[in-house]
């Protein structure tokens, strides 16, 4: 209680103390659609000196100092009566803004967080694609078991001569001849395109699941398929909750699908049917398909 009281009087004296300084206050950024980020602040009122340009810096790091901006070039120059811009980017880092105002004397050297500086971070949202779901119609329905599937898997051939290795193991090809019910498909499907979770799409405030949301930011997103499969893996090791590791064992799969490595993407999806029956047998199939 103490904490937040000092909190809201040092911001009123900051306010009172800059309410004439040609400084920007109350800076937002929030993420908007497709690529973009929507900055927002408000104007000084009878600042002195008068303002002259606004100059808007896009970083990847938190700003409190001006001598952090002091060799970087501003995203944006805009004109003194401007309270917001609408910037693009084109990857899913979280990015931090400043506004410094530029005066007839030079630039108004003075940085406070939340004032003219963000806080936090923010990024674009995750998007899955436009063209996935008319695909999905077919995978919508749960069918009771030994009802045969309107779309069947593939048939597996576990042998292909003698003294061969099975692709996969007993175990895994067992669980896959109940899904394909014995039906055959020659034909290979289209490559899938990547699939994420809504809970995903937004970095959570913290625990197992922003360690997932890191893994997908920094490699999955980025098609870095080979370390998604090494992070997901030292990941699903560690002590993380159910729903987090199921999602975990889905990108997995996912990821192994996308490095061509099919047999294990079988095995990674084979894991997690029960928790997502639709779409494990959707990335099932198209993976047993390839093999």
């Amino acid at each position: 209680m103490k904490k937040t009281i000092c909190s809201i009087f040092l911001t009123l004296i900051a306010a009172l103390a800059f309410a004439e300084r040609p400084l920007v206050r109350d800076i937002q950024a929030r993420s908007g659609n497709g690529k973009k980020i929507r900055i927002t602040w408000q104007l000084p009122q009878s600042p002195e000196p008068s303002l002259y340009n606004l100059l808007l810096y896009r970083t990847t790091e938190q700003i409190t100092s001006y001598s952090q901006l002091k060799d970087l070039e501003p995203v944006a120059t805009l004109t003194p009566d401007r309270s917001g811009y609408t910037d693009q980017v084109e990857d899913l880092r979280d990015y931090f803004y400043t506004v410094i105002s530029e005066t007839d004397k030079g630039p108004y050297d003075v940085v406070l967080l939340s004032f003219n500086s963000t806080v936090t971070g923010v990024h674009l949202n995750a998007k899955k694609s436009a063209s996935e779901p008319p695909a999905k119609k077919d995978y919508e329905t749960v069918y009771p078991d030994g009802t045969l599937r309107k779309t069947p898997l593939p048939y597996l051939d576990i042998i292909e001569g003698v003294g061969a290795e099975p692709l996969v193991s007993d175990n895994t090809a067992s669980k896959v001849s109940s899904l394909t019910g014995g039906n055959r498909k020659p034909s290979k499907a289209a490559v899938l395109t990547p699939y994420i979770f809504e809970e995903d799409l937004v970095s959570p405030d913290g625990g197992d699941a922003y360690l997932l949301f890191e893994i997908l930011k920094t490699s999955f997103v980025t098609k870095k398929y080979k370390e998604t499969v090494d992070k997901l893996n030292n990941l699903i090791g560690t002590n993380i909750s159910d729903e987090t590791r199921n999602r975990a064992y889905f990108y997995l799969g996912e990821s192994q699908y996308f490095n061509h490595d099919y047999e294990e993407a079988v095995k990674s999806f084979v894991k997690v049917q029960q928790a997502f029956p639709t779409l494990s047998q959707k990335w099932l199939e198209a993976s047993l398909d390839r093999i």
